[in-house]
């Protein structure tokens, strides 16, 4: 099989959707031979056809207008020239005219649809993406259950035959528990004072990071804890809160995150809806317990490996946390399940669902 993946959206800072691109093109790469990466810099082994630079990212409105202008009339060509029998799409940005490869779309989550005053103009291209979807998609794929149920609620001329739940997944490489060794190097390095509790995702209003800062406001004179925040403060809404005991973190380098992860007393995941969810993975990976939110997807990813509270009820999420970390031996039974609920979970799981939608799409 020809295929071509287009990551011409990917950005110098991987996280979400970039990360699932670069860690399912790697896994992609090794399972078909025959696959072009079509992005601005090289991605592992993979063949790469070197895409314009000015076209990369997500948050620059000029990079997103020549991105869309090049999808429609530059990679048309392309897949006609390398003669491609399938193009992947990791996210929802694939041509609006036909071409000569079948096309396997990724919807991650419905959040622009959901939220779309937080998306600005990408809410409206993710609109139109959904109307025409059913006509140039032979398969669509999602991350979980949720999702499927809620694109087939959305877009009901989309055949549930056509999706595909593909689960994210995660670096096991990468994510697993740190020793104590490197604590006070790591976590000085970031200006971070021990114990604290962790939050990791872009700052986006449906992540819903005022219920946490709200019930660790609530708590934090009973508690010796820190609040450590990691995320793009770029796309919050509005002034973050100030406390001398909030620390906010707009980037953390990829090799420093499982460190965070496994320092932490314990990890909050409070978004009001999820597509998948992948850093509760990540935090269970590296045995940190894990409280999330029961929006979305998240019952179906954290399994028993997470305790959950409703998204906007601060009162729960407050004794949740008052009774993890005052609890050591909870502590450690969470720690345990949240390993045994993410053997579930692998980039090499994704890429070969991925390639088997791509299958699936020839046969049509």
């Amino acid at each position: 099989m020809r295929l071509g993946i287009n990551a011409t959206f990917l950005s110098d800072r991987p996280a979400g959707v970039d990360l699932f691109t670069r860690e399912v093109s790697c896994q992609l790469c090794r399972i078909n031979k025959e696959t072009t990466l079509f992005a601005s810099k090289n991605i592992g082994s993979c063949n790469t056809l070197k895409t314009p630079k000015g076209i990369r990212g997500s948050i620059c409105l000029v990079n997103n207008v020549s991105r869309f202008i090049y999808i429609n009339t530059v990679l048309p060509l392309l897949i006609k020239r390398h003669r491609l029998d399938v193009l992947y799409c990791p996210m929802v940005e694939f041509p609006f005219v036909p071409v000569k490869a079948r096309l396997v779309v990724t919807i991650h989550d419905l959040h622009p649809l959901y939220f779309p005053e937080q998306f600005g103009l990408s809410s409206d291209h993710f609109k139109w993406a959904l109307r025409i979807l059913p006509l140039l998609a032979r398969r669509v794929t999602v991350p979980s259950n949720f999702v499927r149920h809620e694109l087939l609620r959305i877009c009901p001329s989309l055949r549930p035959d056509q999706i595909d739940v593909v689960y994210n997944g995660y670096d096991r490489q990468r994510f697993y528990p740190r020793i104590a060794d490197m604590k006070r190097p790591i976590l000085s390095s970031y200006n971070i004072r021990p114990p604290y509790i962790l939050f990791v995702g872009s700052l986006f209003e449906y992540k819903n990071l005022k219920a946490l800062v709200k019930a660790y406001l609530e708590v934090k004179d009973v508690i010796p804890h820190c609040l450590v925040v990691v995320g793009k403060q770029e796309v919050a809404k509005g002034p973050l809160t100030e406390d001398d005991r909030i620390l906010y973190l707009d980037y953390v380098k990829a090799e420093d995150l499982p460190y965070l992860y496994s320092y932490a007393d314990v990890f909050v995941h409070p978004a009001l809806f999820e597509g998948f969810g992948l850093a509760v993975i990540e935090a269970m990976a590296c045995g940190v317990p894990v409280l999330s939110s029961n929006g979305g997807s998240l019952p179906e990813v954290c399994g028993d490996g997470a305790l959950l509270f409703e998204p906007h009820d601060s009162d729960q999420l407050k004794a949740l946390l008052l009774e993890v970390i005052g609890n050591e031996e909870l502590r450690r039974d969470m720690k345990k399940r949240g390993l045994e609920n993410i053997r579930r979970f692998s980039w090499e799981k994704t890429a070969q669902g991925i390639m088997s939608s791509c299958e699936l799409a020839l046969q049509v």
